[in-house]
């Protein structure tokens, strides 16, 4: 069980260091304004003592609600549910700040649970193969 959490919190910060740091920084942006925590010239700048936990949660989601699924026996298995579990999980994140916060758009709302279901699909497909000691 700790080698698949360690391989997930290492798939997902990967994935969100693509993601967030590369692809999508200027969407995320313009989209959280202000209240996103940011360096003097505007890169994300999360807090990352605060961010290891929720990698830690979403791994953790995925081994015990996702993976001992028992339709879960090839990647095409993996990948659907977990990004059914991240759309969930996603999707009430966002839904609920999309409901709470001002400025919080539909649009961000909508690609960031979108971007949840990608990056679980793909963390769980990586967290069954390579999650498992193969002695």
């Amino acid at each position: 069980m700790l080698r698949k959490l360690l391989v997930g919190i290492v798939s997902f910060i990967v994935l969100d260091g693509l993601w967030l740091g590369t692809l999508m920084n200027g969407f995320y942006r313009k989209h959280l304004g202000p209240m996103a925590m940011t360096t003097a010239d505007g890169a994300l700048a999360p807090i990352w003592a605060a961010t290891i936990p929720v990698y830690v949660l979403m791994a953790l989601g995925l081994a015990v609600f996702v993976l001992p699924r028992s339709a879960i026996r090839s990647p095409a298995g993996a990948a659907r549910y977990g990004a059914i579990f991240g759309w969930i999980l996603f999707g009430v994140y966002d839904f609920t700040n999309y409901s709470t916060l001002r400025h919080y758009s539909l649009v961000f709302a909508m690609v960031d649970t979108a971007w949840g279901g990608v990056s679980c699909a793909v963390t769980a497909v990586v967290m069954q193969a390579f999650g498992t000691s193969r002695s």
